[in-house]
């Protein structure tokens, strides 16, 4: 009796934890959906440039701000029908990288979106999101799943310093509403601060894709110059006839897009702009 109580008890807890992690999650059908066709393209890719093909299935949807801080509590949002910049690369990485991982599966792919979006992939509260793009690359870095790539056209230097969400906290709603998680915000700064990083010059952009390292489905991140910040912007890369194209959830569009401009000629019109950061996914995922 005392065994099967044992067993009645591990499992009821078993259950318990499984439930409680569901609860995390929250997405509709048509996102589940959505997520395993393109999966399943991603997978059935043959083209080198597979991320930003499957990038391409999610063009035309609108884009919208802050659609994590739907909840009162922190929750690993799954929304594939609306984007920021920072949604939009999550999103399609995640299915690259639970794709390469040979999953079509989309709970595989809610844990490798939760491994991207929180520190260590644990969600604990708002803190524990990766707010900054650095934070974001540095974690994904030490997972092996992401890498920066830098060659000899990232001839130009930056001195990282952040510090805009803990110095602006009014401008983020949870840390508005809760000054007590700005001390928390601030720690994990801290370790970004007075850091060098290396980065493309916006006016080395029209390069070919030999003289930039970059290849298609590359990250990249769009460095500033606002003081606390590191980017501003991300999107996807994808030469077209040669030139440097962005694809990304654009603001000024209001939609998701392959920016018709060339990356060259969107950057030197913003003068806060200084040039682009690098990632690639890795192939070798485990």
């Amino acid at each position: 009796m005392k065994r099967v109580r044992q067993t009645i008890t591990i499992l009821l807890l078993f259950l318990y934890s499984v439930a409680a992690a569901a609860q995390q999650y929250v997405y509709t059908p048509n996102d589940s959906i959505r997520v395993e066709k393109a999966l399943e393209h991603s997978i059935n890719c043959s083209e080198q440039d597979c991320i930003s093909e499957s990038a391409l299935l999610f063009l035309g949807l609108p884009y919208v701000a802050s659609t994590l801080d739907s909840c009162t509590l922190e929750r690993i949002v799954i929304n594939t029908r609306e984007y920021d910049c920072t949604t939009f690369i999550e999103t399609i990485a995640a299915i690259a990288i639970t794709a390469k991982r040979g999953s079509r599966c989309f709970s595989d792919f809610c844990h490798t979106l939760q491994s991207l979006r929180y520190r260590n992939g644990i969600c604990d509260g708002y803190p524990s999101r990766l707010h900054y793009i650095s934070q974001w690359i540095a974690d994904s870095t030490k997972q092996g799943i992401i890498e920066e790539i830098v060659g000899n056209s990232h001839t130009a230097t930056q001195r990282l310093n952040l510090s805009f969400m803990s110095s602006h906290p009014t401008s983020y709603k949870q840390l508005k509403e809760n000054p007590s998680l700005v001390a928390e915000i601030e720690k994990f700064e801290q370790p970004f601060r007075n850091i060098d990083i290396r980065y493309i010059p916006k006016s080395a952009l029209n390069g070919s894709p030999s003289q930039l390292n970059i290849k298609n489905g590359d990250i990249l991140a769009l460095v500033t110059s606002i003081k606390g910040l590191d980017v501003t912007h991300v999107g996807f890369a994808r030469w077209i006839d040669g030139r440097l194209h962005l694809i990304h959830a654009s603001s000024g569009k209001g939609v998701t897009i392959i920016d018709e401009q060339t990356l060259y000629d969107y950057m030197r019109t913003k003068k806060s702009s200084l040039g682009v950061r690098v990632f690639r996914v890795l192939n070798n995922q485990k």
